[in-house]
């Protein structure tokens, strides 16, 4: 347990516990829509559509939210060194969460493994969203900026310590 207090581990457990918390509002807020939809009637074809409409802009601006107010109060007290590493860790993981991805598609299918572990690394949603948003298409390229999303918790440190 001493472990996990080292400034090392904040970054990934802050992000980790933020990822899950906007998996859980994605969730709720899934279950609600389709609700929703059902209710507005079918389409001009006669079938019902379910679209995620704007759950992905939703979430997004959640999960904005929740990484900044985390970064705020949990992150804030460290020195730009510490977070720079424990920030570094998060990268790495990030980018092994995609390479598992990729490489899982690329294989033929989608791991349900690598989609749970995948909840860790939506504390960053927003950023990737944003990137779609913007260049109005998905691709791996558009991807891996928004890994980097951690390094913005510099904003909070300390440039030094205090002696």
């Amino acid at each position: 347990m001493e472990t996990l207090k080292k400034p090392i581990w904040r970054v990934p457990l802050v992000l980790g516990g933020t990822g899950l918390v906007c998996r859980i509002i994605g969730y709720i807020l899934s279950f609600l829509w389709v609700p929703i939809q059902i209710a507005q009637g079918p389409g001009p074809e006669g079938s019902y559509v379910l679209t995620t409409g704007h759950l992905s802009a939703i979430m997004a601006v959640i999960s904005f939210v929740l990484f900044w107010l985390a970064g705020w109060r949990l992150i804030r007290g460290l020195t730009r060194r510490e977070i720079f590493l424990s920030a570094s860790i998060m990268v790495l993981v990030c980018a092994a969460l995609l390479a598992w991805k990729q490489i899982s598609q690329a294989l033929g299918g989608y791991s349900l493994w690598a989609y749970r572990f995948y909840a860790l690394a939506e504390g960053t949603l927003w950023a990737s969203q944003l990137l779609y948003r913007v260049f109005d298409a998905v691709t791996v390229p558009l991807t891996v900026p928004s890994l980097f999303v951690p390094y913005l918790y510099l904003v909070f440190g300390r440039r030094s310590v205090s002696s």
